[in-house]
């Protein structure tokens, strides 16, 4: 690979055996076409770069995205499903530019494999649940020609109950406004996020205000601010709506490469979330394509650890330690920068399927056994985010195995358990020191007159 001269600077294209295309900084970079010996190798490192992106975006955003999906228990089964529906995104991503001739030096935007404290802006799902949305979109400010992230819903909103009544919400509703920026590296990346109670409150007497109260003070901090809160930013309202993180963002030579906003709600014991997507201005200047992510796996690079064990999330590395919801709602914590466990310590999963169906952590999927026969055939998958100390997938019925041990092999593992009867099975994994660790993933078989599964 190598940058070309003056002449050929902006072409794209074919030329003698070699490819032309964009690099990530504006330049144009020459590759000699190579075909693969062997395809398949090249899925499983592709496969290998949508894991390292993804994990990395975890690994930085943790403080808020290890207990944001509603319903679903903190931590590990957080993390799971994080990595499986935004792996899921991007690998569909990549499939749909390939039907569209789009080659991989020309796809956007990845984190190599082995690279650590990165982050690469994509289109993650990083919320879900279901109070409303409030939606975030990247908005220029016509003297400066900085991208804002703006919320558009609360243009020429000024009080707390206009925010309140433009978001479809109520008073007590938790905002979190989440930020990451990037220095001259995608290395160089720094999550920050605060929070805001739309519970205006008198700051001598700590009495609730009426929601008349100015939602903005003259500075554009949030005006009267409940005792809750925590972060402390600026806003700025203009004609496209409201816009976040502006003191931060124009002070700064940092870009803001993404930016979200939850909206969560306890109700009881239970804690409510908006589905949120993370919103970025586009390609970023430091952005990996996917090919040079490949060449990078050629090159010798390891596969990156994002991990997410209790050990884990509680050891997490430089800037800040993991969320921690306050008992009147929200997180608590301040920026991350994210942190690696060494691969002795943690495995992820981060997709387990039985007979090609889905399933869910800490949930049971039942396989049905067809009418007028006694056994079923269990065809299992489990795709690791990353491998750690894990070298093999076992199925436990009770405290029995079924079969023997079935070795992970290039950050998979696929086996069949045929003629089994009913009952509950437990998928476990097989650790470097010979010990089993039980995952959170059951398959009940029943038996039923071919109703098939649920």
């Amino acid at each position: 690979m190598s940058k070309v001269g003056f002449w050929l600077k902006g072409s794209t294209g074919k030329l003698a055996g070699t490819t032309l295309y964009k690099g990530a900084n504006g330049e144009t970079i020459q590759r000699e076409i190579v075909s693969p010996s062997n395809p398949k190798t090249v899925g499983q490192n592709v496969q290998r770069v949508v894991m390292s992106t993804v994990g990395a975006a975890y690994s930085l955003m943790k403080a808020i995205c290890d207990h944001s999906f509603e319903g679903v228990k903190k931590g590990q089964e957080t993390m799971s499903l994080f990595m499986s529906e935004n792996i899921q995104k991007c690998r569909a991503a990549i499939e749909e530019m390939q039907s569209q001739g789009v080659s991989f030096v020309n796809m956007y935007s990845f984190v190599p494999v082995g690279m650590k404290h990165a982050f690469a802006p994509n289109q993650y799902l990083v919320a879900m649940g279901s109070l409303p949305r409030v939606n975030t979109t990247y908005v220029e400010d016509a003297e400066s020609h900085i991208l804002y992230p703006t919320i558009a819903a609360l243009a020429n909103k000024t009080t707390y109950g206009d925010v309140i009544a433009a978001l479809n919400l109520k008073r007590g509703d938790q905002l979190t406004f989440c930020c990451v920026k990037q220095g001259a590296s995608i290395q160089e990346s720094q999550f920050n996020f605060a929070r805001v109670i739309l519970d205006p409150t008198d700051p001598t007497t700590y009495l609730p205000l009426t929601l008349d109260t100015p939602f903005l003070d003259e500075n554009g901090k949030v005006n009267k601010p409940s005792v809750r809160n925590e972060g402390s930013f600026t806003f700025n309202a203009v004609a496209s709506g409201l816009r976040y993180w502006y003191e931060d963002l124009y002070t700064t030579e940092e870009d803001t490469v993404a930016a979200y906003c939850i909206v969560s709600r306890k109700e009881g014991d239970t804690w409510k979330r908006s589905t949120t997507y993370i919103a970025y201005p586009g390609e970023t200047a430091n952005a990996y394509n996917m090919q040079e992510c490949l060449d990078m796996i050629g090159n010798g690079a390891q596969h990156a650890i994002y991990s997410g064990s209790d050990q884990y999330l509680n050891n997490a590395g430089t800037g800040g330690g993991a969320a921690v919801e306050s008992e009147q709602g929200g997180e608590s914590g301040g920026g991350s920068q994210g942190g690696d466990t060494p691969a002795s310590q943690a495995f992820t999963i981060s997709t387990a399927t039985v007979n090609n169906q889905a399933m869910t952590v800490g949930s049971t999927k039942t396989v049905y056994i067809s009418e007028g026969e006694s056994t079923t055939n269990l065809d299992i998958r489990v795709t690791f985010a990353n491998v750690g100390n894990a070298v093999a997938v076992g199925l436990f019925k009770g405290d029995q195995q079924v079969g023997t041990d079935h070795e992970i092999s290039n950050g998979s593992v696929n086996f069949s358990a045929n003629d089994q009867t009913t009952g509950t099975y437990k998928l476990k994994v097989k650790k470097s020191d010979n010990t089993w660790e039980q995952v959170s993933y059951t398959i009940s078989v029943q038996q039923d007159g071919g109703m098939g599964q649920d």
